[in-house]
């Protein structure tokens, strides 16, 4: 597990060059909160774009249908981010990198969404009616 934990906080600057916010960021602490602050610009931002696809959907099944849809999808990242990050448990640097993995896992979702909300007329692999 050390040799792997080594590896990780070697890996966290080439994370961090990823996100120009927080890589300015000198110890542990604050690079946890910005990456924790990240995490919650991109909720905040797949919530809104789940209200407005929930809102373009006239039919109350398909309502049901795709928020039984982001519930399981919300577990699945949950628990997927739980897996992946099982090495840096026990370390400082585990806050970040559960952060980062969750923050991944959103924005990748947040495409899905709005590919969802703006499909093109004709695009059978769309759920709502334009």
């Amino acid at each position: 597990m050390a040799a792997g934990l080594i590896g990780l906080l070697a890996a966290a600057p080439a994370m961090a060059q990823k996100r120009d916010d927080c890589s300015a960021k000198e110890n542990q602490a604050d690079l946890n909160a910005c990456y924790g602050q990240e995490y919650q610009r991109a909720d905040a931002t797949l919530n809104q774009i789940y209200k407005q696809l929930m809102a373009k959907l006239t039919d109350a099944a398909d309502q049901a249908l795709l928020k039984t849809a982001e519930e399981a999808w919300i577990g699945f990242r949950d628990k997927e981010c739980d897996f992946e990050t099982v090495g840096t448990r026990d370390g400082s640097v585990h806050p970040m990198v559960v952060s980062i993995c969750l923050t991944d896992k959103t924005n990748a979702h947040i495409t899905e969404l709005k590919a969802q909300l703006n499909c093109p007329e004709g695009d059978l692999g769309c759920v709502h009616a334009h």
